[in-house]
């Protein structure tokens, strides 16, 4: 079992306080958003999440960094391609990509982006996600699709890691198809599809993305699984409550569960929680 640690600061200090935390505690990875504003309360301060990355690459040394997940409502997937690249260059290779379709409409409305059907969203992300992917690997043909047409690509330099990874945020299973054809990690929080829907290869959506998987001649294993625990779960309410949550959502095939930063009531569970972090990863 892996662990992250999901920031949405409000001020740099902020941000640069929790990169330490969770550089200092073992966390596998550091995470951020990438919204235009906060969804709920526009008095809510939210920063860019790729510009705050960048800033995290270059002041951790060790912690992987990376989007959960980049906004194809308001970014390009050339330009996502490029940004990843020299992310992954600040980094010394230690970027992770998350890319998802979008969910809010309050990002749609700020960009100046029309609100898309449920069908149009599955077919933007599926184009979206292997446009990022066929360049990241080097392959700069024009692309004549619908919705994202582009000529005379280059990728120079290309990116330090053999293979950086995508992480694609799907539900559906159009979407999950994309997963399983382009991601090296799906990742999906409760309130998006129950825990019968998401679960192991026995039930629901686990078992449609690893059918998805054969399909395609891919093995299942090798896809990282991420839960981000969000909503109703709350990792920090008790001393007890982070082991719990890792032997629950283990038993139901997660391999990496990312949880937000506490709450300052929570922080001193949150202290003793992850000091023993390593004795949960088996």
């Amino acid at each position: 079992m892996r662990f992250g640690l999901k920031v949405n600061a409000g001020t740099w200090d902020e941000a640069r306080r929790w990169a330490g935390v969770a550089e200092g505690a073992g966390f596998d990875g550091l995470w951020t958003g990438d919204n235009m504003r906060n969804p709920r309360d526009p008095s809510v301060a939210v920063h860019d999440g790729l510009t705050l990355i960048a800033a995290w690459a270059a002041t951790t040394t060790s912690i992987r960094v990376g989007t959960l997940i980049a906004n194809a409502v308001f970014r390009r997937p050339t330009v996502l391609a490029k940004q990843t690249i020299t992310l992954d260059h600040v980094s010394a290779g230690r970027f992770d990509l998350g890319i998802g379709s979008g969910l809010w409409p309050t990002d749609h409305a700020m960009a100046g982006v029309p609100f898309w059907s449920a069908r149009e969203r599955a077919d933007r992300l599926a184009e979206f996600v292997g446009i990022v992917d066929r360049l990241l690997a080097g392959d700069t043909g024009d692309h004549n699709g619908p919705h994202y047409p582009y000529q005379d690509a280059a990728t120079t330099p290309g990116p330090i890691q053999p293979h950086v990874p995508i992480i694609v945020a799907a539900n559906g299973p159009r979407a999950l198809a994309v997963v399983a054809e382009h991601g090296d990690g799906w990742v999906t929080f409760p309130g998006a599809a129950t825990e019968e829907e998401f679960g192991p290869a026995s039930v629901g959506r686990g078992s449609t993305l690893d059918r998805l998987c054969r399909e395609r001649d891919r093995d299942p294993g090798t896809l990282r699984r991420i839960l981000l625990a969000y909503g109703a779960i709350t990792p920090w309410s008790s001393p007890d409550a982070f082991p719990r949550l890792v032997d629950r959502y283990r038993e139901i095939g997660f391999t990496e569960i990312v949880c937000y930063a506490p709450k300052p009531e929570e922080r001193a569970v949150f202290d003793e929680a992850v000091a023993r972090l390593d004795g949960l990863r088996s």
